[in-house]
């Protein structure tokens, strides 16, 4: 996510005309969407909890047990579905989309302190 961090003041004229910081960004956003899914999936997989349906399950799911709040949760879980966007549907890619997801990297940022949180209170409750 650092090197997503000086991108976010670029316009988007600057993107338009620049395919690589669209690279960079796309990439790095997928990475990104892909780490907080995959943190999801294990949190729930060593909790023994039913693995849900899709992605964006497994995020919600991180609310339901108090691993996020439930509405950070709920505010997070669509970014499973843009990550399906990245890698499935490149040609399609709404740069309005990315330039929001872009600017939402305090979610990643916040997304890094609660399972932080969280691992430091399993690990002394254990």
């Amino acid at each position: 996510m650092l090197k997503l961090e000086p991108l976010k003041t670029k316009t988007s004229d600057e993107f338009a005309s620049d395919p690589y910081l669209k690279d960079i960004v796309e990439r790095n956003l997928e990475v990104a969407a892909q780490a907080c899914i995959d943190i999801a999936n294990r949190i729930i997989s060593m909790e023994q909890l039913e693995k849900p349906h899709d992605a964006y399950g497994a995020i919600e799911m991180l609310g339901e047990i108090g691993v996020l709040p439930h509405e950070f949760a709920q505010r997070l879980a669509p970014i499973a579905g843009f990550r399906n966007i990245l890698v499935h549907e490149y040609l399609e890619i709404d740069w309005n989309e990315v330039l929001r997801n872009l600017q939402r990297l305090g979610d990643l940022y916040s997304f890094m302190e609660h399972i932080k949180r969280w691992l430091k209170d399993r690990t002394y409750s254990d």
